[in-house]
């Protein structure tokens, strides 16, 4: 997850959370897998924050906890960080900022893993106004703006919006060049897209699979642990449309990589 900054605090007298310290800890538990030694990292550093009173610390830690909660399926204390970094990103001044505009995605992307698609909209909105005024339309954070976006679109069926929000960050991702992973999640995603909208659409679906796997298989592609994190997001996709061998293969792969 991106952090921010917090251009507002560097005056401060008060004292402050070393960031870089515990981002670099919070990486370190993700890169082996170990979602327990994050969640126990990030619970450190957010009451470090609150001891210090360090508002732009404790929004970096609960921006972190926002996408960690939702990846553990957290669904109280997802929304409670989501609520509280809203407030804070407000009280700091930070809502038309790039670094607001990471948090506005990340919030919505958490209110719809947790039934609440139609409230993230509008923040999805605001940042993509945000990249907009700063000519960041180009960029991978603005096409994982636009992915996240359709997913949330999809789950209010709005199938149509959805499959132009995910052509188009595959478009930018594409030109970048860099992420070819995050396209074959897109392509993964358009896939169940095409299959929500008509179960007969099949050759589509397969096209778009194929497509895919051509992706994760990019000799462009790190075999890090983000890798393996995309891995382990389209395993279940695939043995979800029948192709048992590729599912197991991505897992095999994914548990790998955490293991070195």
């Amino acid at each position: 997850m991106e952090n921010f900054e917090c251009k507002t605090c560097s005056n401060e007298p008060t004292g402050k959370i070393n960031l870089t310290r515990c981002l670099d800890k919070l990486d370190a538990c993700f890169a082996r897998g170990d979602l327990a030694a994050a969640g126990e990292c990030l619970a450190y550093w957010e009451g470090e924050a609150r001891n210090l009173s360090d508002n732009c610390g404790l929004l970096s830690v609960l921006n972190e906890e926002i996408g960690y909660f939702r990846r553990t399926g957290e669904r109280e204390k997802g929304l409670s960080a989501v609520s509280e970094a809203l407030e804070l990103l407000k009280f700091k001044g930070l809502t038309d900022h790039i670094s607001g505009a990471t948090i506005f995605i990340n919030a919505a992307t958490t209110l719809k893993a947790f039934g609440k698609p139609e409230e993230g909209l509008p923040l999805y909105d605001t940042a993509a106004e945000i990249y907009k005024e700063c000519g960041k339309t180009d960029t991978f954070e603005y096409a994982a703006l636009l992915n996240n976006r359709a997913a949330a679109l999809c789950e209010l069926h709005r199938f149509d919006e959805g499959q132009a929000a995910y052509e188009a960050a595959i478009a930018i991702l594409e030109k970048e060049g860099k992420h070819d992973g995050e396209i074959a999640v897109s392509l993964v995603n358009l896939a169940h897209l095409y299959y929500d909208r008509d179960d007969s659409a099949f050759a589509e679906v397969e096209a778009l699979l194929d497509r895919a796997w051509e992706y994760i298989n990019s000799p462009r592609q790190p075999h890090d642990a983000n890798y393996a994190f995309i891995l382990e997001k389209c395993a279940p996709s695939f043995r979800y449309f029948k192709r048992e061998d590729e599912a197991q293969a991505l897992e095999e792969v994914s548990k790998e990589i955490y293991g070195k």
